[in-house]
């Protein structure tokens, strides 16, 4: 074997290793299938432009997740958070004259501060984060309501054209998602993102190690609330207008997303990148099931019709195969590293 080829098998086999590979794999998968049901047709600048804006939010929100669980807490205020600053940047400016820049600078602000108080919460008063974050959606949810009783609002046009736009040929979110990931990237070289590892691995013997483990956990929401805050405004843009709850069905499946990409629900294993490889397995295979029974089969099949509810049964189908293999692979690769690190098996978690 030629040296390049030797480099290219070793770096295969780093990549089998690491947290990212399941979700990169299913990824993969599903982008042929898209190219198998539309052609040349998925290339198209308006294809992606579509796929991107509609589920920048989503891949947001689940990054945001994935940050969270990594510790082996959860937040399940996230979707309802991503609401509460898109209904604070569309009324806000209706309420009391606020500038609209100033209004979305607030709802962002908004979201830090609601989940570092939800990491506060679970850090200090060491309530079950299930617990104490699904109390906090139900408050948020009373909040969001109070200012906005029903769907309403615009945003300038400016806003939302720039947002479904596109720069150089490429979708204008998809240049958001890769300045995000190059923030990530940068962030885990740092020994306060270890540290979050470190307690998803073993609060006991992070706590053994002299750690904080408390600053790690609100450290850990106060870094959710950023992500949140942009997915709101993400949404807010794409919407062009205002919703107090429409955000809520997002945060069950940003937590499906996160456990597609590899993120383990016990903590300790993943990053921020898988939650953006499960969020977009999801959206191509929404993509391509759709594509799949509106326009190929009925172009195939003359009179051809499927219920809605077949639709999604068949994504359904597709995203539980997708779940049981990563979450399985993540295992794995949970207990490889654990062996390589202890030379013992991780107990069960």
């Amino acid at each position: 074997m030629t040296g390049k080829g030797q480099k290219a098998a070793k770096g295969f086999a780093s990549l089998r290793k690491a947290p990212e590979f399941m979700g990169l794999i299913l990824l993969l998968i599903v982008i042929i299938l898209n190219i198998i049901t539309q052609g040349a047709g998925f290339f198209s600048a308006n294809n992606f432009s579509m796929i991107f804006s509609k589920n920048t939010p989503l891949i947001l929100l689940t990054m945001a997740q994935s940050i969270v669980i990594l510790t082996g807490n959860i937040d399940l205020s996230v979707g309802i958070q991503m609401s509460m600053v898109n209904v604070l940047a569309v009324m806000l400016p209706t309420y009391t004259g606020m500038p609209i820049w100033l209004a979305w600078i607030v709802g962002f602000l908004a979201a830090v501060v609601v989940s570092t108080l939800n990491g506060i919460i679970v850090g200090y008063l060491r309530i079950p984060p299930m617990l104490a974050t699904y109390g906090m959606s139900y408050i948020i949810k009373g909040i969001n309501v109070i200012l906005m009783p029903e769907p309403q609002g615009s945003v300038p046009q400016a806003v939302w054209k720039f947002y479904d736009g596109t720069i150089l040929g490429l979708p204008t979110t998809l240049y958001l998602l890769l300045i995000v990931l190059g923030v990530w990237t940068a962030l885990k070289r740092y020994p306060a993102i270890k540290e979050i590892y470190a307690l998803g691995g073993s609060e006991k013997n992070t706590y053994a190690t002299g750690l904080d483990t408390v600053k790690i956990t609100i450290r850990s929401y106060f870094i959710c609330g950023i992500f949140v805050g942009l997915a709101g405004l993400c949404m807010t843009a794409m919407i062009a207008s205002g919703n107090p709850i429409s955000g809520d069905v997002m945060t069950l499946t940003s937590v499906a997303a996160c456990l597609l990409g590899g993120v383990l629900i016990s903590g300790g294993w993943g990053s921020m990148i898988c939650g953006m490889l499960g969020a977009l397995f999801l959206a191509f295979v929404t993509n391509t099931v759709s594509y799949l029974f509106i326009k190929l089969l009925p172009a195939l099949i003359p009179g051809f019709q499927l219920s809605n509810f077949y639709q999604d049964l068949i994504s359904e189908m597709i995203i539980l195969l997708g779940l049981t293999l990563s979450v399985l692979a993540s295992k794995k690769g949970r207990r490889r590293l654990k062996k390589l690190v202890t030379g013992k098996e991780e107990d069960s978690k």
